[in-house]
């Protein structure tokens, strides 16, 4: 069960008005808030633009079921008036579909932590070869991820509300844009039922990772805390 779920955390990032507070979704028979980003506004299926890329994004992640997306609001903006090509800087939340259904975990703490060992030593084999330092293991990704390949980074952090780990992808836009993405997961146990947060940037440096590292967190924190 365990590395079905930590398949799941794999799967859900192959791909992808004002901001609301706050969204009420139901996961099985569990009611979750999910919150946004701060600056980022939630894709609308009634909007053209974005009713095709949440198709898209659905097919993509294959077992998994997004609950909702959001981006950057002046991306956005921009994106469904047709002036860009690309999401650069955007969120996904999404949960394994096959345990919608299922019972609520009865203890959360130490799934999550069998879940973060998982992921991480599934982590450290796929950066086989790859440098220790979390800074190189990027920039060395970097040099050799292909365009809409993904590459797994291994878990970044973890603590009692969360395993993070960290992943980079190269998108290529219609218009021919070509653009790295850095990712930063959160799997995240909330009521019971386990929630995979993403948080994608541009990469910019070799501190783009720390500095989506810290902004997942507080993220994460601001998710937690709506559905206590």
């Amino acid at each position: 069960m365990r590395g079905l779920l930590a398949a799941a955390a794999f799967a859900g990032v192959v791909v992808g008005g004002m901001p609301c507070l706050g969204k009420d979704v139901r996961i099985g028979e569990t009611s979750v808030v999910l919150t946004a980003p701060p600056g980022q506004c939630e894709l609308d299926a009634n909007q053209p633009a974005d009713r095709s890329l949440l198709q898209a994004v659905g097919v993509a992640i294959g077992t998994n079921t997004l609950l909702a997306m959001y981006a950057d609001c002046k991306q956005l903006t921009d994106w469904r008036a047709g002036k860009r090509g690309l999401l650069e800087d955007f969120a996904q939340y999404q949960v394994l579909t096959s345990t919608i259904d299922r019972p609520p975990e009865g203890q959360p703490a130490q799934a999550l932590k069998e879940l973060c060992g998982y992921l991480r030593d599934q982590g450290e084999k796929m950066a086989t070869g790859m440098a220790s330092d979390l800074k190189q293991r990027v920039e060395q990704a970097l040099k050799d991820v292909v365009v809409n390949q993904l590459r797994f980074l291994g878990v970044v952090a973890e603590d009692g509300d969360a395993c993070y780990g960290a992943m980079a992808q190269r998108a290529k836009a219609q218009t021919g844009k070509d653009v790295t993405i850095v990712g930063l997961s959160a799997s995240a146990f909330v009521k019971g039922k386990l929630v995979y947060y993403y948080l994608f940037a541009p990469y910019r440096s070799g501190q783009t990772v720390n500095t989506l590292l810290a902004k997942q967190k507080l993220n994460v924190a601001a998710f937690l805390a709506a559905n206590k």
